[in-house]
This record gives structure tokens, C-alpha cells and sequence, in this order.
């Protein structure tokens, strides 16, 4: 800002001598006080601006660079006209002589904080003291430091973003008072507290629904689960466009009310993707949305990034997990909230899009009593893609998808029999067992049974038993490739292609034809 302001004023003084003579006088023109500045100009702001309301900011190239003791002396400068601060900028890492500057000046009229102590890091969080009667805070951003959370201040936010806590952590009911009475709320970032993980997730306490129309950007990344899951049942944000949630735990879905709240915080951001990527990990419990196919999160955070930059940008990235982080296990009750997850959130998250939706299948378990195929693949109707990593289990897969099955229901009732995935089109099996006949010979069954009820639109099941009306799609492309991708099997409406390193090899329709390579 400080930069800009220098700017506009030498331009807009160019214009002609009355122009330059109205913004030499006029204090809004002088308003920016940077310590990284001369001491000359330092002065010349105070000079031209002797009541006006001022910006103070030191913002070094180098994160981690320290106050130096020049900028320690312009700091006990301007801590005598701390009562006209309206901005406080601090990126880098504070020594002690400026913490204790802030600390004994009062800031009533403060509307914008942005410190980012770097230092501490790893030593002393610093408590930043607020006046309690001032003005209302407009935006605040916190790099490893804190506040009263109880302050009267903390309202009307137009941007919220705390990183890097290990204590003195807002608690859920203090950021449910600062929420709700911030109606404007455009940017909210809470990210990489230090928490003690508990040995279960409680379910948070149910408290009032808050809409915020004009929320555009909500990232909620590797702070208390239970946090998470009391922030997503209560926000209501119908325009946000750039979401993040990482670390989520079960109990972001332990009521009906909260998989309702969570399934529209994930609608609209979706809404704005070119293609979605479902990934399910038995092995660690977890489930995984986002619009990168290797589930990465490419949106690293950084709390020196511009609030105004932040807010521009779209993006979707949920990460919920099942399992106990202290014994390392999936709860008993994890295939209810795993079901629940597909049905009451990512379905009407989803089911809407008319966009490629990828699931990727990975680490699927060995033990059949597990019943992984009801659970996931009965929830996913919303699906266009399928990716299968090798496992024993990829046939009995592909064999569940290839004919009607009985969904299951509440209360152990089964549902009318029903094709799992209907939106099927496109399905890669990664595989390195060996001769891949036995997969192709089951994927030409799925293929088949599917274009056969399309073809004569079947909707009775085997036995006559009747078929919900919704009927697959045909199946448009697969892939086999091996793991190590040396060898890649496609089948397309011309039939199967083989392919060996550099070499390509057409075979007949039927997948028990031969295979070579020129």
C-alpha cells in the first residue's frame, strides 16, 4: 500500500500546482509510516500528517530476517501516535524491544492487524494486547500470534486468518461469537494449531447455523478435528469458492444436521471445477475430494500472502479420515459414517455437476467380512471414472459393478436392487499380477451386462425382481496399465489395443484373443 500511495501521490502532483499544493497538505495522502524507510522520510509523513489516522508497516524481503536497530528506533518514534493507528504490519520476526513497544501503547483506533512473528515459531507465542474500547477490527491476520479471543473488538471482520498457534487457541464458541457477528465475513483461515489428539473425536456442540453470503474463501487445515467439526455444521456459506478442509475426523458427519451443513459447504466450490478426484484409502481410513488426480493439495499457505490475493482464488480440497490417531485403527462405527458420508454429503454435494468425477480405489481390504464394495461404491452414484491400484480384490470389483445389486438401508432393510455407479464410463486398473486375461475377461463381462440393459432397457433383475429406474451408462474407455508401465491394455468402441513400450498391437473385440507386440 505504502508503495502505491507514493506513487499515486507523485503522479497526481504532476498534474499542476494547485494538485501539488492540495496533496502536500492533505493527510490521507500521508498516511503510510514504513520502518524500513529513511528517518527522513519517516519524518516527513509525521510532519504532513499530524492527526490523521496512520498505516505502519515493515515488511522485509526475507521472512525470517529480524527487526534491525534502526527500525527499533523508528518503532519508539511512532509509539507515541499509536492512538492514530489504523494499520499495523508486521512481517518478519519480532525482537523484544518491539514486542514491548506494542505492549505499552494504546491502539484504540486499530482496524487492521497483520503480524507475523516468525521468530516464534518454535519459542514463546506473543499475546498482541488490544485495547478493550477502540474500534471494531476490519481485518486481522496472525502468523504465530495471538489475542484476547474474548475481545469486543473482534467483530464486523471482513477477513480472519490465524496460522501457526500452539496455545492460547481460540476455542469453537469464541469463533462462533466472532463469526456470527461478522456478517461480511469474506476470508476465514485457520491453519496449523498445535493440538493434542484426542483418543476419539467428540462430537462438537450444536450451536446456531451462520450464514455468510459473502464468504469467498474458507480454509480449515491440520487444527483440532473437533474444531473442524463444529465449524462445518454451523457455517453456511453458499458463494465460497475456494475451500479447504484437511485433517477432518469422523464427526464431521455424526448427525444428519452437520453431513447437511458439510454437503453445502462442498457444493459450491465444486461447482466451479473443470474435473474431481474421489480417493479412498482403506489402509488409512481416508477419503479424499480435490481437483488434483494424485490427491495433492498444490495450494500451499502462506501467511504472508495478500488477504486480497488470497480471495481470488478457486479451488476444492476435503481430507477426512476414520482413524484413531492414537491407537491407529478404524473405530467399530467408521462404515456407518463412511456411509453416511457418501449418501447424506458428497451425493447432493455432487450428484448435480456436469463434470468428470474420478474414484480411485486404493489399498481395497483383504478381509471379504469388511463388505468394502456395499459401503463405497452403493454411494457413489455421481461418478463418471473409476481407477482400481492393484489388489487381489480389483476382480471381485469389477464382478460387484458388472450386474444389479441390493443396496443397503437404514435399520438393515434393503433397498430395491439397483446398478452401483449408473454414470460409469471410464475405468483404469493399475495392475502387476502377472497375465492380465483374468481382468480383461472381467471388464468385458461389466461392459457388456451394462450395454445389454441399456440396449433392451431392462428394468428387471434376475428372477424378475425389480431394478430402480435409473439405468447405466454405457461403458465409453478402459485402460489396463501395468504398474510399472511398460504394458498398457485400452478397449474403445474399435476393441482392444495392446501396447508395449514404443510398439502398438490391435486384437479383436474378444479379450481372448492374442496379445503380442510388433
Amino acid at each position: 500500500m505504502g508503495s502505491r500511495q507514493r506513487q499515486s501521490r507523485r503522479r497526481l502532483s504532476l498534474v499542476c500546482r494547485t494538485w501539488n499544493s492540495i496533496i502536500s497538505q492533505y493527510p490521507l495522502f500521508w498516511t503510510e509510516v514504513g520502518l524500513h524507510r529513511t528517518a527522513k522520510e519517516f519524518r516527513e509523513v509525521l510532519r504532513r500528517n499530524k492527526a490523521g489516522p496512520l498505516d505502519v508497516s515493515w515488511t522485509p524481503s526475507k521472512p525470517l530476517k529480524p527487526v534491525g536497530e534502526v527500525t527499533e528506533k523508528l518503532m519508539e518514534l511512532i509509539s507515541p501516535e499509536s492512538q492514530r493507528w489504523r494499520s499495523l504490519t508486521l512481517k518478519g520476526s519480532l525482537t523484544d524491544r518491539v514486542q514491548n513497544q506494542l505492549i505499552q501503547v494504546p491502539n484504540p483506533r486499530l482496524i487492521n492487524i497483520n503480524i507475523c512473528d516468525l521468530r516464534n515459531a518454535s519459542g514463546t507465542l506473543f499475546n498482541f494486547p488490544l485495547t478493550p474500547e477502540g474500534h471494531s477490527l476490519r481485518n486481522v491476520v496472525l502468523g504465530c500470534v495471538a489475542l484476547d479471543w474474548d475481545c469486543s473488538r473482534l467483530k464486523g471482520l471482513r477477513s480472519l486468518r490465524v496460522q501457526g498457534l500452539r496455545e492460547n487457541q481460540p476455542t469453537l464458541l469464541q469463533l462462533h461469537k466472532m463469526i456470527s457477528s461478522s456478517p461480511e465475513l469474506e476470508v476465514l483461515v485457520l491453519a496449523t494449531w498445535h493440538w493434542e489428539f484426542p483418543g476419539s473425536a467428540d462430537a462438537p456442540p450444536t450451536l446456531d447455523a451462520i450464514t455468510l453470503q459473502f464468504l469467498n474463501t474458507l480454509v480449515l487445515d491440520c487444527i483440532d478435528p473437533n474444531v473442524v467439526g463444529g465449524i462445518s455444521s454451523f457455517m453456511v456459506a453458499p458463494n465460497c469458492r475456494n475451500l479447504k478442509i484437511d485433517w477432518a475426523r469422523g464427526n464431521v458427519v455424526q448427525d444428519q444436521y452437520a453431513a447437511s451443513r458439510l454437503a453445502d459447504l462442498l457444493r459450491s466450490p465444486s461447482k466451479g471445477a473443470s474435473a474431481l478426484f474421489l480417493t479412498y484409502n482403506h489402509i488409512y481410513g481416508e477419503i479424499l475430494l480435490g481437483e488434483e488426480e494424485d490427491g495433492e493439495d498444490r495450494d500451499l499457505l502462506d501467511i504472508r500472502e495478500a488477504t486480497s490475493k488470497l480471495a481470488k482464488r478457486r479451488g476444492l480440497y476435503f481430507d477426512i479420515s476414520f482413524v484413531n490417531p492414537v491407537e491407529g485403527s478404524i473405530p467399530q462405527s467408521w462404515n456407518d459414517l463412511l456411509w453416511t458420508l457418501m449418501e447424506d454429503v458428497l451425493q447432493p454435494a455432487l450428484s448435480d455437476l456436469n463434470i468428470p468425477i474420478q474414484f480411485q480405489l486404493q489399498d481395497p481390504p483383504e478381509d471379504e467380512s469388511e463388505e468394502l464394495a456395499p459401503d463405497i461404491l452403493f454411494g457413489l452414484d455421481f461418478i463418471t471414472g473409476l481407477k482400481l491400484f492393484r489388489s487381489p480384490e480389483i476382480i471381485a470389483t469389477i464382478d460387484y459393478l458388472a450386474s444389479p445389486q441390493t443396496r443397503p438401508g437404514e435399520g438393515g432393510h434393503s433397498r430395491p436392487r439397483a446398478w452401483p455407479c449408473p454414470h460409469l464410463e471410464n475405468i483404469t486398473v493399475l495392475w502387476d499380477e502377472g497375465d492380465c486375461k483374468d481382468v480383461r475377461d472381467a471388464l468385458d463381462r461389466l461392459r457388456s451386462n451394462r450395454a445389454e440393459c441399456l440396449i433392451e432397457g431392462k428394468t428387471d433383475g434376475p428372477g424378475g425382481s425389480q431394478l430402480g429406474d435409473l439405468r447405466p451408462r454405457p461403458i465409453k474407455e478402459i485402460i489396463i496399465q501395468n504398474f510399472s508401465g511398460y504394458e498398457i491394455h485400452t478397449w474403445s468402441e474399435e476393441g482392444w489395443i495392446s501396447f508395449e513400450l514404443d510398439h502398438a498391437v490391435e486384437t479383436d473385440g474378444d479379450s481372448s484373443s492374442a496379445e503380442g507386440s510388433e
